[in-house]
């Protein structure tokens, strides 16, 4: 039992790491240039996690994953940005039915979209950044039943969070993506198994 708490704790102490990682390399690329680099590395070190290997090296980790992959990841934190910005101003003003309803079918394969795209960087050597993008939407309405499993399970979060809000100091992003990370994990390894079956 003590073991186990010993764990949990060392579990926590983790997260909250990771989480001020990820602000301070935020920050250092000015939020706009930064929040994709920091993003990517926090689900590198995140997989790992997913995959059992938990004693690895949090900050080296993080700290490869961000200044490897630093320009893809910046534009995908850029792109991502400026669209949610737009979507959201849209929904703020337009008072067309027909638009809004549009916008959220747009905003709804936004979201999907983008708690997607930064799991696929990771987990696949994939070149085309047009290929992630893509995929981060289908993968997401192919396994449409992990993805709403996903939402909820994220929204619960920040509902939690949003009753204790000092807690968001310590986890309001790592909590949130560490779930994000393992539920894509599985709609991964099920793709993967798949394709295994049809080779055989």
């Amino acid at each position: 039992m003590a073991e186990r708490l010993n764990d949990l704790c060392v579990r926590i102490l983790q997260l909250v790491y990771l989480h001020l990682l990820w602000c301070v390399f935020t920050m250092l690329g000015l939020i706009f240039f930064g929040v994709g680099p920091a993003t990517y590395a926090m689900y590198t070190v995140q997989r790992q996690w997913v995959r059992g290997n938990m004693e690895i090296p949090i900050f080296s980790t993080f700290w490869q994953a961000y200044r490897t992959n630093i320009i893809e990841s910046s534009l995908i934190g850029v792109f991502y940005l400026v669209v949610g910005i737009i979507l959201y101003t849209d929904l703020l003003y337009v008072q067309s039915f027909g638009l809004r309803v549009l916008l959220f079918i747009i905003s709804f394969l936004y979201v999907i979209s983008l708690c997607f795209i930064f799991p696929i960087m990771v987990h696949y050597e994939w070149e085309r950044t047009t290929l992630k993008l893509k995929c981060s939407v289908l993968f997401a309405l192919s396994y449409l039943q992990y993805t709403l499993v996903l939402l909820l399970a994220v929204a619960a979060i920040y509902i939690v969070l949003l009753m204790y809000p000092g807690s968001l100091m310590f986890f309001g992003i790592s909590l949130a993506s560490y779930t994000i990370m393992w539920l894509t994990h599985q709609v991964f390894m099920r793709i993967e198994m798949q394709a295994q079956l049809k080779e055989s």
